[in-house]
């Protein structure tokens, strides 16, 4: 290379080594998948200090390297060193690399979605944790400390949930999630500024150079070369798996680095800017408040490859999803004339669909755009998908792996094949090479052009102000408005930037457009948090009217008593719901508890208390089982209903027992004024609060919204699948002896009905069927309200027989405005 004097066939061990004694040393590194080589024989060293870049074309075996420093991948052969220290990778882990102060930001975030900035600090480093309240404070101030140490002025607010951030502003907060961890030696920084802007960007690197400077190490990982110039000291080249050069940064350059990377064809571009052709009809017609400050509408046609620049949040994603949906609330003034497929750099968001193939990924926009009832055939599925995967250098042999298999670069391919294989008009691109190598973005701008010369319009958001030159046009949005239209020959970053900052009043009525809506949105989702309670509150108004009576002390302790045993279940339900699962055995359990406290419990209280205990630790294995041998919930719960059941016929087959005099106490107690049964639930619900905002709360809602994630962070998962399942055996066995107590006698088939309205309460109660979101006032609410559907009836003069309609109609109708609001969220 004309610029170092360095060749490709440089070896690693002519690089000058570290000065400083190594943090961490890999050495000899080797792992296979198959016949795929990831890694070959790599040795690298991290100095206190170091900040090292990591670059390779995607597949290079960056990211299964980064897995074996990590603790999440077992080389097949090597060794790992800390200071001087060589350990076996046979007892090397997650857990052992946090130990010894390594963290990772991946590329894609490992963020719980659904917990606020702030409890995602506490996972990373639960150490500060305590059960006690008010124990987020000091998270809340290390999560803003953080963040305006990494990113000044970023404005983030560290009570708000993770997944209510855009992407940019979730990946500043794993980065300064990483950074912040106590006893952090290194942080691995993969792809850390693909959603970043320039400015954020920049922040970054001044923030590495500072902590650098102190002693931290960092490996940055990025398919941005002029960054890995600008940011690190030392540079290390993968190619096929193998470290193909390492050196200093003041010995290498970007064209050094690509024809390293991808060879000599890599390194020259020599294509011309295409030949524009005249443009087509107009596919899409923009007007109103996003074209105002133009002056005039804006037409966009076949043909054109149009760029949507600006500042991050400017106004281009709204642009384009407005685009692909102009139905939404949002799009006035949008007018889409021709179908249009969406490409989208957020893959894991509303990207990939994890559990599908490369293929299936592939074909389904393709299939969506057909007959519904359509038969598919794998083998016209695999001809219209290998032309779009070839075109983009996507291996054709790989059709038929899990999506996740890839490298992020190759799932970003999948996505723009996607798009290629359907024939929509219009082709709609946000970010699209976020997380891609130099060569696959030259195929990708190759691709660009060709589809705008088959006639089709292409609509290209991007981070990256450089790839714009590849555009026909550049709108430039700034305040939610588009300030220019930059036609051929106006388009250079300087123009783009020119053209990014105007006058904050000339976004005034978007953004007073955006307050209101936000407005909107968020008084619809308070409607949606209280309907358990409005629902509960409706039904015992009508109670009332029919009979007056029902508000007495006496009244509502005869309403409320029944009710007990389903709240106690529908909280222990709430807990597996909460793991995205759902157990279909905590009417049996309750049961079968019921029966064990009428008849062991009574006749000999030591046994009794032994069986319930061993009950109990059968079912924190159901927990175990479940994760450990990848088995459905719903299977091993519906086996466990079938024990329960044949154990409680065994000790009693029919009907009888007694209570303990003790336990009729615990539920007879009662303050002057107050219904008993309205303090015991309020107990109730109070203590199950407690636990979902205590940090294991918290930890067990973040394991049923990203569990890889939390296998990746060192979380033993099958332990707290077991404590999930303890805390459900524990409600359902409360379940049980308050029946025992309540009536004073057992039946098994007393909670026979009480699996299927416990995961009823629960969905009126606010969880999320797919896990980590619960509510326990709202589960609470919802469970006392289906218990008193059957006495309302009977006010009413009702049939009992249309007790289970009302049930089901009531959780119809809050279910369908749950659905109305997250539409509109999705919409955004």
């Amino acid at each position: 290379m004309a610029a170092s004097g360095l060749s490709v066939s440089d070896s690693p061990a002519e690089a000058s080594p570290a000065a400083a004694a190594p943090v961490v040393s890999l050495v000899g590194i080797t792992k296979a998948f198959g016949p795929t080589l990831a890694n070959c024989d790599v040795s690298l060293a991290i100095a206190r200090g170091d900040v090292v870049g990591l670059v390779g074309g995607n597949g290079a075996g960056k990211s299964t390297l980064m897995r074996a420093l990590c603790g999440v991948a077992r080389p097949d052969s090597g060794t790992i060193a800390f200071g001087g220290e060589a350990l076996s990778f046979d007892a090397y882990d997650t857990g052992q690399a946090q130990a010894r102060g390594i963290r990772i930001v991946h590329q894609e975030l490992s963020l719980c979605a659904n917990l606020s900035v702030a409890e995602n600090f506490f996972l990373e480093a639960p150490e500060a944790a305590r059960p006690r309240p008010g124990w987020r404070a000091a998270y809340r101030g290390r999560a803003r400390a953080a963040l305006d140490a990494v990113f000044p002025g970023n404005g983030i607010d560290v009570d708000r949930e993770v997944g209510q951030l855009p992407i940019g502003e979730r990946q500043m907060v794993e980065i300064a999630r990483a950074v912040a961890t106590p006893g952090v030696r290194l942080v691995i920084l993969d792809e850390p500024t693909s959603s970043l802007g320039l400015e954020r960007s920049r922040q970054l690197r001044g923030f590495i150079h500072a902590r650098a400077a102190e002693g931290l190490a960092f490996i940055f990982i990025s398919h941005k070369l002029f960054e890995i110039i600008d940011v690190a000291n030392r540079v290390a080249v993968l190619r096929n798996g193998r470290l193909i050069w390492e050196g200093e940064t003041g010995r290498t350059t970007v064209p050094d680095l690509v024809r390293l990377m991808g060879g000599e064809a890599a390194a020259h571009d020599g294509r011309p800017h295409r030949a524009r052709a005249a443009p087509g009809d107009v596919l899409v017609r923009l007007s109103g408040d996003v074209t105002a400050a133009l002056g005039r509408d804006v037409e966009l046609r076949r043909g054109e490859i149009v760029g949507l620049a600006g500042l991050e949040g400017s106004g281009q994603k709204v642009l384009l999803h407005n685009v692909f949906a102009p139905g939404r609330a949002d799009s006035a003034g949008v007018r889409r004339l021709a179908p249009a497929a969406f490409v989208s750099g957020d893959r894991q968001r509303e990207g990939v669909f994890p559990l599908w193939t490369v293929l299936a990924n592939i074909g389904l926009a393709r299939i969506a755009g057909g007959a519904g009832l359509e038969l598919l055939s794998q083998t016209a599925e695999q001809a219209a998908a290998r032309p779009a995967a070839e075109r983009l250098r996507l291996d054709a042999d790989r059709l038929a792996s899990n999506i996740l298999d890839l490298s992020g670069g190759n799932q970003q391919k999948a996505l723009v094949a996607r798009a290629l294989a359907c024939d929509a008009p219009i082709i709609l691109l946000d970010d699209p090479t976020r997380g891609v190598d130099v060569a696959a973005k030259r195929d990708f701008y190759a691709v660009t052009r060709d589809i705008a010369e088959a006639d089709r319009l292409v609509l290209w958001h991007s981070t990256e102000d450089l790839e714009f030159l590849e555009c026909d046009r550049v709108l430039v949005f700034a305040n939610g408005r588009i300030v220019r239209d930059l036609g051929p020959g106006e388009i250079s970053e300087q123009a783009i930037v020119d053209a990014s900052f105007t006058p904050a009043d000339a976004g005034a009525p978007a953004a007073a457009a955006a307050r209101h809506h936000d407005g909107s949105r968020a008084w619809a989702g308070r409607l949606v948090g209280a309907a358990p309670f409005l629902s509960l509150a409706l039904v015992l108004a009508v109670m009332v009217l029919a009979n007056p009576r029902t508000a007495s002390v006496f009244g509502l302790d005869l309403l409320l008593m029944p009710a007990v045993p389903l709240v106690l279940v529908a909280l222990g339900q709430m807990f597996v719901i909460g793991g995205s699962e759902i157990d279909l055995g905590a009417g049996a359990f309750a049961g079968l508890a019921n029966v064990i406290s009428a008849t062991l419990l009574f006749d000999t209280p030591a046994f009794g208390l032994v069986a319930l205990a061993g009950t109990l630790v059968l079912y924190g294995v159901l927990g175990a089982v479940i994760q450990l041998r990848r088995i459905p919930a719903i299977v091993v719960t519906l086996g466990a209903s079938f024990i329960w059941t044949g154990l409680a016929y065994t000790l009693q087959p029919t009907p009888g027992g007694a209570s303990p005099d003790w336990l009729t106490a615990l539920f007879a107690w009662s303050v002057p004024g107050v219904p008993s049964s309205l303090l015991i639930i309020g107990l109730i619900a109070i203590l199950a609060l407690t636990i979902d905002r205590s940090p294991l709360g918290v930890t067990l809602r973040a394991f049923g919204n990203n569990p890889a994630a939390m296998a990746r962070g060192g979380w033993p998962a099958p332990t707290y699948a077991a404590i999930r399942y303890v805390l459900a055996g524990l409600f359902g066995m409360a379940a049980g002896l308050s029946l025992t107590a309540i009536n004073t006698a057992s039946d098994f088939n007393a909670g026979s009905t009480y699996t299927l309205l416990g995961v009823a309460a629960a969905v009126i109660g606010g969880c999320s069927l797919i896990g980590g979101r619960i509510s326990a006032p709202g589960v609470v609410a919802g469970a006392v309200t289906l218990s008193l559907i059957g006495a309302l009836l009977g006010m009413l003069g009702v049939s009992s027989d249309f007790n289970a309609a009302v049930q089901g109609i009531l959780l119809l109708a809050i279910l369908a405005m749950r659905t109305a609001v997250a539409h509109g969220r999705d919409e955004e």
